[in-house]
């Protein structure tokens, strides 16, 4: 026989498969030997690598074209990269997030504040003292409109906060508001209120819809006069509610309708788009990851990491045993005592059918995987074995020596916690909130920082016009149907949003229970 040779197979060089991709890059897999990354340079300019993606974005923006025909005409722009389901994508990416579910709670809870209230905007001071100021409105009129949202229940609809709460949860994620018009029955301005509440509708069920959109004609929001609401996950099912779209226009023209409104997003025309979802979305891997990384770490390393060595002599001495014990199997050296054993230390010696087994070599490696199977058991398993002891027969030098393992457990951890900070760093950043006024600061840990929080919190609240505007828009709307004098009156609905004062600025008795002291904030 032909001694093989360090080439490969019997002098024969070993066989390599080479996979190229744009025929500058690719990998070769060498039998034998192992796997080899290339890349060619200088076959084209660099920026063609650096700027790949941006040969997609044509790609991209096809899938905004995509549309669903159902029955009966109805066309359903898609919302989402071709798969309709954009809603139930950002909550995906984001519910197991260990920050992100909470910061959105927080952003609800900061906008909320105290509720919804009555007021009238008023100019106060002169000069460039000048400003707009919400004066509170609890007239008989403001009355009388308290009266209507706090019957809404009695009618078997929602309260009022819980449509606000749900409305808002749906715009923090997908920038989208989705509001039902439930009309009296009698919807005669002069005596009954038309608008009997309102009913939120969940932004992952509605679609908007159009009817005959010509031919290659881009659909823009404006052309959607239908929404359909529905099971959009189950694209064949046939439980779809057509509903036509509010319009100001004309309010009260259909006897059930939908608002559908949205924050529009740059260079999208039918939807709104999540403006950090898509930036952070590695980020959001990152944080999942981290803590995957550190429970397999404890779940399968060993808590004290060990190099186990195994002397000859014990190889020899077990591995004489195993002969004697098989060879006695087959043929019994006393036939009247006709005892077979069946097992040697987590070694089978018999076969399925109950019959001795000859000594085979890997009869040895089925010892050593139960040695070291007793020695693992007793070493791992997430703290729950931690100061177990693990004991041996030593036979002179033929007992298993352990030694430690040279690792930088401690680097790996460290690096993993960088990478986990960095990331949750990225996301407070693009949520653009402060993690003063969120209580977490870029290692995930709380934030005590007092006149920083204050700060923050101040600019934070000052930015919420926009968010109040669209929250707010149906809710307005529908008291300005069934109040036209409210309308007339400036009188508008706003979030009550206290902003409190510096623990400096106030006196004793005016500071919550355990801050009596006076504290640097």
């Amino acid at each position: 026989m032909k001694k093989k040779s360090k080439t490969g197979r019997a002098g024969k060089s070993p066989k390599t498969d080479v996979r190229t991709f744009d025929g500058k890059r690719g990998y070769a897999v060498v039998e034998d030997v192992g796997v080899v990354t290339f890349e060619v340079q200088g076959i084209t300019d660099r920026e063609d690598i650096f700027f790949e993606e941006t040969r997609t974005i044509h790609s991209r923006y096809i899938s905004d074209r995509m549309t669903l025909n159902l029955a009966d005409g109805y066309v359903v722009p898609v919302w989402g990269d071709g798969h309709n389901l954009y809603p139930q994508e950002v909550f995906a990416g984001i519910s197991e997030n260990k920050l992100l579910p909470t910061l959105i709670g927080k952003q609800i809870r900061f906008l909320f504040g105290r509720g919804p209230r009555l007021y009238r905007e008023v100019v106060a001071g002169e000069g460039e003292n000048q400003k707009r100021v919400r004066m509170p409105v609890n007239d008989g009129l403001a009355q009388a409109i308290i009266a209507w949202t706090e019957s809404w229940e009695e009618k078997g609809y929602p309260h009022p906060w819980e449509y606000l709460k749900n409305i808002m949860n749906d715009y923090y994620h997908v920038k989208t508001c989705v509001s039902q018009y439930c009309y009296a029955r009698s919807r005669r301005i002069n005596g009954s209120m038309p608008v009997d509440a309102l009913k939120y509708v969940g932004a992952d069920e509605a679609r908007l819809a159009t009817r005959n959109p010509g031919l290659n004609k881009r659909i823009k929001n404006e052309d959607c006069r239908y929404v359909i609401v529905g099971d959009w996950i189950n694209i064949t099912g046939t439980g779809y509610e057509v509903f036509p779209r509010f319009s100001p226009k004309e309010p009260l023209k259909y006897p059930a309708a939908i608002a559908f409104n949205s924050d529009k997003t740059f260079t999208k025309w039918t939807y709104a788009y999540n403006d950090w979802f898509a930036g952070i979305r590695e980020y959001l891997k990152a944080c999942k990851l981290a803590p995957k990384y550190r429970n397999s770490y404890l779940g399968n390393a060993l808590n004290n990491h060990v190099h186990a060595t195994i002397p000859a002599p014990w190889y020899d001495k077990h591995r004489e045993i195993l002969q004697g014990i098989c060879a006695d199997n087959i043929a019994p050296s006393d036939p009247d005592y006709g005892v077979i054993q069946s097992e040697y230390r987590g070694v089978k010696l018999l076969d399925k059918k109950g019959r001795p087994l000859g000594f085979y070599e890997g009869m040895m490696d089925q010892l050593i995987k139960a040695e070291l199977t007793k020695i693992t058991e007793v070493m791992t398993g997430e703290g729950k074995n931690q100061g177990k002891l693990y004991a041996t027969l030593k036979w002179g030098e033929e007992g298993w020596e352990f030694k430690e393992f040279p690792g930088k457990f401690k680097e790996f951890f460290d690096a993993v916690d960088k990478y986990d900070e960095s990331s949750i760093k990225s996301i407070l950043m693009s949520l653009g909130i402060s993690g003063s006024i969120t209580n977490v600061d870029h290692s995930g840990l709380t934030n005590r920082s007092g006149n920083e929080a204050w700060y923050n919190y101040l600019m934070y609240v000052l930015q919420l016009v926009l968010d109040e505007y669209f929250i707010l828009k149906e809710y307005n709307r529908a008291m300005h149907i069934n109040f036209p004098e409210a309308k007339a009156q400036g009188i508008k609905w706003g979030f009550w949003i206290d902003i409190p004062s510096k623990l400096q600025d106030t006196t004793g008795s005016e500071r919550p229970a355990g801050n009596a002291t006076p504290e640097n904030n």
